[in-house]
């Protein structure tokens, strides 16, 4: 395979990724410039799939020639008039053409009917026939007297009060080898026009401009007007066609004299493959040049956006990071050890009584311990259903916070109320994690309970009764974690009226400090885990709203690497 064409297909593949990673990158939020970065993107992707990849697949494809102007410009009269006949409707009420119209001899139809990938405007449905056609379709008309290889479309208005009439011309003329731009000797100097004339004279795009609508003898005046304002913005030598108002045939066409020179022009191009094929060069090339540097723009909004995504993730992260935090806080700091779960453990252990004890010989306590640990199943189940409601309700509370502190800083940040106007159940904790949260902590329970019955396997003091010794020291090991700030240690200041002391004494009693130690930070962490475990399911919510939103995060690097891509191959 030669050089030339490796650079075709690393050209092609390079604006086949870039048109894939622009319409993977919505531009969504209400940004900065993200509004210019919208039209620019889909006006990119429109014409690397409609021009750029077709045109350079099929050089020797007819001159497409488009007629692109403002409100009543006379384009479709301008088109019936080169066609000879009535095929574009034309008329006062605006905006009047609806759907553009191509015509073309019929030896060139098969060109333009031929809506498939990689076909010229494959993103337009092709229709034929009588009719007025409206909306996003392309009417092909042929017309025996056009020369072969050149094709026109009648454009909609450039600054149509329908925007999809705006979009679609916008469409058109990027899909275009040469612009006819048309104007009137009233507007020439508008703003719109020259917002376009300008993307013409950027991209190289081959340009010849009509003035319709010339009070006859002002052509010497307002051509000579127009040179000077195109010499100021940088035009180099653009063809200007002057037409002088007429009056219009019976059906509403121009006198041929009127458009004499148009016609010249497109069937000089038509009938010369050589001068064809530098008009198609030139605009085909000054259009991929043009490509990086506009997706360049695009890029710096995507920037834009992702940081603002990331910005709303930041809030997110930080809001149930600190709802763990404060789950840690709550499981050391004793203040689980309140009313119910308290007043239950100290009737089943009889505290009181083991802490008038406590001075006494310590075989002693270790006798009183294995009285106490084979106590009632029921005692104990009430225990743990205590400790159960605490903690579910405590997982729920910091979790609504979480929630709502995280939409309260969404409403703030850019791009927040665009996401929570996806989702409107975002402020509190969700059903799944409510009806979760109670499984998630008795299943800790047991992992405790089982970590008691693991390490309890010999102990002597657990060797009668060990089904109920094991729910008691089970809850004692629960109670322990929820009462102290650090490693268990003997100078550990007691919570509630001695209630931590003694499940300390209890429990070093049957395992020895050090294992009581670890068994502490293992119970510790496994809560933990699976309470962070929850927290993230919930704040993942925001990020799916997020994401579903905004797209995929990392958006502008993808975007960067394909216009990198794109430039190596150019």
């Amino acid at each position: 395979m030669s050089e030339t064409a490796n650079n075709l297909d690393a050209t092609e593949a390079g604006l086949r990724r870039l048109s894939q990673t622009l319409a993977d990158a919505p531009l969504v939020f209400d940004l900065d410039g993200a509004d210019d970065a919208r039209d620019i993107s889909k006006e990119l992707r429109d014409q690397i799939d409609d021009y750029l990849i077709p045109r350079m697949k099929r050089l020797d494809a007819p001159l497409l020639a488009v007629l692109g102007g403002s409100t009543g410009s006379g384009k479709s009269t301008i088109t019936n008039t080169l066609a000879g006949a009535v095929v574009s409707k034309s008329g006062v009420i605006r905006p009047t053409t609806r759907a553009p119209t191509l015509i073309c001899n019929p030896e060139d139809t098969a060109w333009f009917m031929a809506a498939e990938e990689d076909g010229v405007l494959a993103g337009l449905p092709r229709i034929t026939g009588e009719g007025d056609p409206v909306g996003h379709v392309l009417k092909v008309t042929e017309v025996g007297t056009m020369t072969p290889g050149l094709a026109i479309i009648d454009a909609p208005d450039i600054d149509s009060i329908a925007q999809e009439n705006r979009d679609l011309a916008t469409q058109l003329l990027a899909s275009a080898d040469l612009w006819l731009f048309t104007t009137t000797a009233v507007r020439y100097a508008d703003a719109v026009p020259w917002d376009f004339l300008r993307r013409a004279r950027d991209r190289g795009t081959a340009l010849s401009i009509i003035i319709n609508r010339i009070p006859v003898g002002a052509a010497t005046e307002v051509v000579p007007h127009l040179a000077e304002m195109m010499a100021k913005e940088g035009f180099g030598n653009i063809t200007v066609f002057p037409i002088e108002d007429a009056t219009l045939s019976p059906i509403g066409l121009l006198p041929e004299s009127s458009v004499t020179e148009i016609r010249e022009q497109l069937e000089s191009l038509a009938a010369s493959a050589d001068e064809r094929a530098i008009v198609i060069r030139r605009t085909l090339d000054g259009a991929l040049r043009s490509v990086p540097a506009r997706a360049h723009t695009v890029h710096a909004a995507v920037v834009t956006q992702d940081e603002a995504v990331a910005e709303l993730k930041n809030a997110v992260d930080h809001h149930y990071g600190n709802a763990r935090d404060e789950l840690f806080d709550a499981l050391t700091g004793g203040t689980l050890l309140r009313n119910e779960v308290l007043d239950r453990w100290q009737e089943l252990i009889g505290v009181n009584e083991i802490l008038a004890r406590l001075q006494s010989f310590f075989g002693r306590i270790r006798d009183r311990v294995t009285s106490l640990v084979t106590g009632r199943v029921a005692d104990t189940q009430t225990v743990q259903g205590e400790i159960t409601n605490t903690l579910e309700q405590l997982l729920i509370d910091l979790a609504d916070d979480a929630a709502l502190s995280s939409v309260a800083a969404w409403r703030q940040l850019p791009g927040g109320r665009q996401t929570l106007a996806a989702d409107t159940e975002l402020e509190r904790s969700s059903v799944e994690f409510r009806n979760r949260a109670a499984d998630e902590i008795r299943a800790w329970q047991n992992d405790v309970l089982e970590l008691v019955r693991t390490n309890a396997q010999g102990k002597r003091n657990l060797a009668r009764g060990l089904a109920f010794a094991v729910n008691s020291v089970g809850i004692a090991l629960m109670i322990l974690i929820f009462a102290q700030t650090g490693g268990v240690t003997g100078g550990e200041v007691a919570v509630a009226g001695g209630t931590a002391t003694v499940s300390q004494t209890l429990l070093n009693a049957i395992f020895g400090e050090q294992a009581v130690r670890d068994l502490a930070a293992r119970a510790r962490r496994a809560l933990l885990d699976r309470a962070g475990s929850l927290l993230d399911t919930d704040a993942n919510r925001f990020l799916e709203a997020l994401w579903s939103v905004a797209g995929p995060p990392e958006q502008g690097e993808d975007l960067k690497e394909a216009v990198a891509a794109l430039e190596s191959a150019l």
